[in-house]
């Protein structure tokens, strides 16, 4: 059988130098371009003569930034969620857009995650907007890149929670513990993914997502667009300095905030939405209804249980118990006087136990009765009357359902009368409640009816045990033998000739750790050389 698809998913990827920036997102102070510290060590020698020279250089070096590019390569995006020009697309499902790098949405990002580690804004945005929430741009000699006008900003997402909306998509498992499935420690997984990546470059890739649910049977248009201000101006062709700061967000107002209402994009598409009709459609048609009480319940007659057994009255006083199963009426639908009758009959045998379940139990209890004493003073001693204790005969009696489970042969007492010293845990509860008894025998008449197909089913499955078995068998035989020669031949020899059982022991120096090296490996590092512990030296 093959194995099950995996895979994996990261709030943020960058690889490199961009690892080191420390500014946090938001940092005014940082105006342009993140810049990280880079120290040298000069040295040199003086041409007069005399000692070396040695002089520490540190500087300041900014990093590339949004408000430097002006372009994205097409072929960097790998898919698009839903292709251009798809028609039907369904309105309840989330765009996407797919790049090949899986660190690219966050590598020109000029801020640090945050304290947890997990949040990091991308330098880019996907937005989707019907065709009536923009116009499209002029495009002039100044403009490195297409844009469009968007008059209400409302549409667009909010800026705080873009991080949420961008991930790294992996083809594999990246967990190193139960823990990381479902918050990664960063610090941890990095290395492995750089391993995965160094082996495999086209196991991840980087995707954008856009949190806009769609409307039905309406055209939208997809963009790629600048995060920040910087990218913003840039994109427009101005001066991206006149960002109030690094990471200032490409949708806020400040004063003197130039063409306020135009983006510029790197890549866009067109996509339209079918009409309703998915599976969450049809979902949304059902309409809850007041359930009748009765649904779910059937009456049970418990008046005459037999074999010498006392029925049972019932909260009614008509020998009726309701038998239930997993479809039940929620309780808020039930009115008080609905609901207090449930409870009487959920709680029927209360105080517990009553006769039934007494007699139920030593009737159940019969066979380990039997087990001890002979059937006629196992009979006589039964607490279910006359008719049994005169009958010389061992029962046909009622199974102990779950008894290998729960490993009980007996209920509310021992072989000594005893009270057991559970008596309300599940296997009591299972074997002397009626309402759980049938529902116990339906599960094993379909256990007896597939009998033959389950024990097939558990031969397969023990094949693969039974061959591990063997192998460790054969395991133990190997240690035992070695073990056995090891004594016999190896530690006598080792007493009176220690170079000749070097020499016998030469051939598996290369698997015999010497703490922590192998035997093979310490002799390479030894002043003696390997030759001298050869057969070759030592049969001449």
């Amino acid at each position: 059988m093959s194995p099950l698809s995996t895979y994996s998913f990261l709030p943020w990827l960058r690889q490199g130098v961009a690892n080191t920036i420390t500014s946090s997102d938001g940092d005014a102070s940082v105006k342009t371009r993140a810049s990280i510290n880079v120290s040298v060590q000069l040295g040199g020698d003086p041409i007069g003569g005399g000692g070396e020279l040695t002089q520490a250089i540190a500087q300041n070096i900014a990093l590339f930034s949004p408000g430097d590019i002006v372009g994205i390569e097409s072929r960097s995006v790998v898919k698009t969620e839903p292709h251009h020009w798809i028609t039907n697309f369904e309105p309840n499902y989330l765009p996407a857009v797919d790049f090949y790098d899986e660190d690219f949405p966050w590598r020109y990002t000029p801020a640090a995650p945050d304290g947890s580690g997990l949040k990091l804004r991308p330098w880019i945005t996907l937005i989707v907007l019907a065709e009536t929430e923009f116009d499209p741009g002029q495009s002039g000699a100044n403009r490195p890149l297409p844009y469009i006008t968007v008059s209400n900003p409302s549409v667009l997402p909010p800026a705080g929670d873009l991080w949420a909306w961008a991930h790294v998509h992996f083809n594999e498992s990246l967990a190193g513990s139960a823990s990381e499935l479902v918050s990664p420690d960063m610090n941890a997984v990095l290395p492995r993914v750089e391993s995965i990546l160094a082996g495999n470059p086209d196991s991840a890739y980087s995707r954008l997502l856009c949190p806009r649910r769609l409307a039905d049977n309406t055209g939208y248009h997809a963009f790629v667009v600048p995060t920040f201000e910087t990218g913003r101006l840039a994109g427009l062709g101005l001066d991206p300095n006149g960002a109030p700061h690094a990471t200032f967000s490409a949708w806020a107002g400040y004063p003197g905030r130039p063409e306020a209402t135009n983006y510029p994009y790197y890549y866009t598409w067109f996509f339209r939405t079918g009409t309703t009709g998915d599976f969450e459609y049809l979902v949304r048609l059902l309409k809850a209804q007041p359930v009748d009480p009765k649904v779910g319940i059937r009456n049970m007659d418990v008046q005459d249980p037999g074999s010498n057994i006392p029925g049972i009255a019932g909260p009614a006083g008509d020998g009726v118990l309701r038998l239930g199963g997993a479809l039940q009426v929620p309780s808020q639908d039930l009115t008080p006087d609905e609901q207090t009758r449930r409870d009487q009959y959920d709680n029927w045998d209360q105080p517990y136990p009553q006769p039934f379940q007494k007699a139920l139990a030593a009737f159940i209890d019969l066979p380990d009765d039997y087990a001890a004493q002979d059937a006629a003073s196992a009979n006589a001693a039964s607490a279910l009357g006359p008719r049994v204790s005169d009958d010389p005969d061992p029962l046909i009696t009622a199974p102990l359902y779950g008894r290998w489970h729960a490993l009980t042969q007996r209920l509310l007492t021992g072989r000594d009368g005893t009270p057991a010293p559970n008596p309300t845990n599940w296997v009591h509860k299972l074997n002397l409640d009626p309402r759980f008894r049938v529902p116990a025998a339906s599960g094993a008449g379909v256990v007896e009816a597939n009998a033959e197909e389950y024990m097939n089913d558990a031969w397969q499955q023990i094949g693969d045990v039974i061959a591990a078995n063997q192998l460790i068998r054969r395991l133990h035989l190997a240690i035992a033998a070695s073990t056995r020669w090891y004594d016999v031949h190896l530690t006598p020899l080792a007493a009176t000739s220690p170079e000749r059982a070097f020499m016998l022991s030469a051939p598996v120096a290369g698997r015999v750790t010497a703490s922590p090296t192998t035997i093979t490996y310490a002799q390479t590092q030894s002043r003696v050389q390997p030759v001298v512990t050869s057969g070759a030296v030592w049969g001449t």
